[in-house]
């Protein structure tokens, strides 16, 4: 994998001022990995050298030697790269604009719109045909490159990169960390008291058992709850990514109905549903939280000048995040394996769901690459409201891959959020879509 002097690792999106100053601030902080050469690309050079400025301070303030390079230039960058890091949103906000403003004008009121509903749909139409070609320049450069995967949406991007190449390809993302985060704050206890086992899809997984340092966690739960909703016992929080969880009354809500926990962040589970988007009153009553792309770009504004910030050392670099990119490289550099959280093509780890769509659950992790860990099936209860998403998500990736205009068409037709509408306006919705963001879809 690595010499003995560092890996070539490279940061997709390196002018990234979310993603980059977190993941490098851990990997500086990484013994294990130093020495190595991080590339910052980022065809907006100036925000890369500026995460460069930030990234070097860090590393000098805790003693490590690294070396950074901020390039446009992917050929240098994906030559020899031993690992690369993919966190990039194709169009950035102006497009991201559209993916939120088309649909509600058909009714459809996105939280979030980067995973699911004609948002994620749209922004899977856009980023597939960047991805397919950066993995084909990656695996011809670098075949034996590992690729870890942030970009939204994960499922079916994720799904792309296991298309085209047989590079060694993970989808990362944080949702199971903050609904453990909220369990150590109900129990008072450490994440090594906890064991969970949970299955689904990035952003809508569900907790099928978990224990409480050997306990039933589930009888522990309702005596804790005791009648109460979990919106009063579970801690407000902001997950890893700096946007808020000030609420949990959806996810207390199908904990009722359902009798099963899922994602904590109430603001991407209710896009996995048609009812809690289309009615402003249960918007209201849920207390389901919009991010606007107004508000996309003061947080972007903030991340700017707390970079900045970094450079100048005003900002001190904090502990090491729970994000697992990191572990996985030192995983790969000492052949030492974990077990962590993955998304991966279903070969069989979640039996009831449709194989090769891409699903969340425990991984093994080792120098081999990445192995899921059998969650067992869905309980009978939620399949149906998972199983459509992954059928829209294969649909979607395969429109994608071969620029088939109709067949992503009726992809979207199919896609729950947009279960209120007839057909034809769901494909005039989605012909809106494309046009407004046909700058960025070659494939049609």
């Amino acid at each position: 994998m690595a010499s003995m002097n560092g890996s070539k690792i490279v940061m997709v999106g390196g002018g990234s001022y979310n993603w980059c100053p977190r993941l490098l601030n851990d990997l500086i902080q990484t013994p294990e990995l130093e020495k190595s050469e991080i590339i910052l690309l980022d065809p907006n050079l100036k925000a890369a050298k500026e995460v460069k400025s930030a990234v070097e301070k860090i590393a000098s303030t805790f003693q490590r030697k690294f070396k950074f390079i901020a390039t446009s230039d992917e050929n240098m960058a994906f030559k020899g790269a031993d690992f690369v890091v993919i966190t990039i949103s194709t169009g950035g906000l102006e497009m991201m604009q559209h993916d939120l403003t088309i649909p509600e004008k058909y009714g459809i009121y996105h939280t979030v719109g980067d995973s699911v509903g004609p948002g994620g749909w749209s922004r899977t139409l856009r980023n597939v045909p960047v991805f397919v070609d950066m993995v084909r320049k990656i695996e011809k450069l670098s075949p034996g490159a590992v690729v870890l995967n942030y970009t939204n949406p994960m499922a079916a991007l994720t799904g792309a990169i296991a298309a085209v190449s047989s590079l060694r390809s993970v989808g990362l993302c944080h949702g199971v960390f903050d609904s453990l985060r909220m369990l150590e704050s109900i129990f008072g206890v450490d994440e090594k008291d906890i064991a969970m086992n949970f299955c689904g899809i990035n952003h809508f997984f569900w907790v099928i058992d978990f224990k409480i340092k050997g306990q039933d966690g589930y009888a522990m739960l309702q005596r804790k709850l005791a009648g109460k909703s979990l919106d009063k016992v579970a801690q407000s929080d902001t997950d890893l990514a700096g946007f808020s969880h000030s609420n949990h009354l959806l996810c207390d809500e199908l904990l009722r109905e359902y009798g099963y926990l899922t994602y904590v962040a109430d603001r991407h589970t209710c896009e996995f549903f048609n009812a809690y988007l289309t009615d402003k009153r249960l918007i209201k009553r849920f207390k389901l939280v919009r991010t606007s792309v107004e508000n996309r770009y003061a947080w972007l504004t903030r991340a700017q000048q707390a970079t900045r910030d970094f450079a100048t050392g005003k900002n001190k670099p904090g502990i090491k995040s729970r994000e697992t990119a990191v572990d996985i490289m030192k995983s790969f550099v000492t052949n030492q394996p974990f077990v962590d959280v993955v998304n991966l093509p279903n070969i069989g780890q979640i039996d009831n769901l449709p194989r090769g769509a891409v699903v969340e659950t425990l991984g093994m992790v080792n120098s081999s690459g990445f192995s899921p860990i059998t969650a067992g099936a869905l309980p009978e209860r939620l399949l149906p409201l998972v199983e459509p998403h992954c059928r829209v998500q294969q649909m979607t990736l395969e429109a994608a891959l071969k620029g088939d205009k109709e067949l992503a068409l009726q992809s979207l037709m199919l896609d729950p959020l947009c279960a209120h509408l007839p057909p034809s306006d769901i494909r005039k919705m989605g012909i809106e879509l494309i046009k407004a963001t046909k700058a960025w879809l070659p494939q049609f």
